[in-house]
């Protein structure tokens, strides 16, 4: 691709293109090269929507988020971008393979997803998909969870032209916020909306909001209010409670104003509770890893776009989760484990 990277393996496929490992031919690094499927299939909209992907990504530069170093069109017209190799699990799959985490696991992989959205934000860039199975864990040498957000593919930046028309929904529904969910403005706290369903889900192993149908959940979101997470896992402190509850707002005034203080909450709890120096982040074994691509996973639902929202009972169809590249690995063979690093550049 582009006369620099040599394509290995695929590790996942999605819906705008497939994720490769891939091999820099002349410094022998090895990297995660997502190329978009051919662009004259897609047309122009998703084409722009898999550029801006790389650009979001790659202006944010923070140690929480997949780090994006190389965009490029091969001779024969294919679009792909490179980002580093990440080696692990997505939250999705270690909540369903590990059961429900240990409350200081739980803050701690927590308060590294809102320290990730708050870089993001002060780049002006909202993510607008935040679920598990777009963070991923990855295990440090020492033997430590670090969680990196990844897939801004259906990302706002805040300034640029719209991709998403108006009234147009797009995203998760078992995550969208109640405005993200009628088509009106998104901006910084509706990310801050979807990290308290991700929060709800992680202490509780549960969604706090589930109908039968997908646009009947969006109704869910926007009309029914969510149950404390103590109601369904008993110890949790009141003050934890009280502030996944606060990030469910519906009203945007009653949450968090910005995910730095959503994250700065999460933290003291953590301490609060004598649980900040807790060795919770490095428990479990790790099992294995892979790439997870927008479409690749085994969560609830699918990321969904609708032009127009049809009655709340009239069923929708979800795309069926890609039955491949969920869980390969992202080790090379023969390779040793590597730690993680930050790559600033390719030549």
């Amino acid at each position: 691709m582009g006369g620099r990277y040599r394509l290995i393996r695929k590790l996942g496929t999605g819906g705008m293109g497939s994720v490769y490992l891939c091999e820099h031919v002349t410094l022998g690094r090895r990297y995660a090269l997502k190329l978009l499927h051919p662009s004259g299939a897609l047309g122009p909209e998703l084409v722009d929507r898999f550029r801006q992907e790389a650009q979001s990504a790659s202006r944010i530069q923070q140690e929480n988020v997949v780090d994006v170093l190389d965009f490029g069109e091969d001779g024969g017209g294919d679009l792909y971008y490179v980002m580093e190799l990440l080696e692990g699990r997505t939250l999705g799959q270690v909540m369903r393979q590990d059961g429900p985490l240990p409350l200081p696991r739980a803050l701690a992989l927590l308060e590294q997803v809102c320290r990730a959205l708050a870089a993001a934000h002060a780049c002006g860039v909202i993510h607008r998909d935040v679920k598990p199975d777009n963070v991923l864990v990855e295990r440090l040498a020492d033997g430590a969870e670090r969680a990196m957000l990844i897939d801004f593919g259906i990302s706002h930046v805040i300034g640029s032209d719209r991709l998403t028309r108006h009234g147009e929904i797009i995203g998760t529904p078992e995550y969208m916020a109640p405005e993200q969910a009628s088509g009106a403005e998104v901006d910084a706290l509706t990310d801050v909306y979807s990290v308290g369903v991700l929060a709800f889900e992680l202490l509780t192993g549960s969604l706090p909001l589930l109908g039968p149908t997908a646009i009947a959940t969006l109704v869910a979101h926007q009309t029914q209010p969510p149950p404390a997470p103590g109601t369904l896992r008993a110890g949790l402190p009141p003050e934890l409670d009280r502030a996944v509850l606060r990030a469910l707002a519906k009203q945007k005034a009653d949450r968090f104003q910005t995910m730095q203080a959503l994250a700065a909450e999460v933290a003291r709890l953590r301490a609060s509770a004598g649980l900040a120096s807790a060795a919770g982040c490095a428990a479990g074994a790790s099992r294995g890893g892979g790439w997870s691509d927008e479409a690749v996973g085994t969560g609830r639902g699918g990321t969904i776009s609708l032009a127009a929202v049809p009655h709340p009972e009239t069923p929708l169809r979800l795309p069926e989760p890609a039955k491949d590249g969920a869980a390969s690995s992202s080790r090379a063979p023969g390779s040793e484990r590597p730690g993680w690093r930050r790559r600033a550049a390719l030549l």
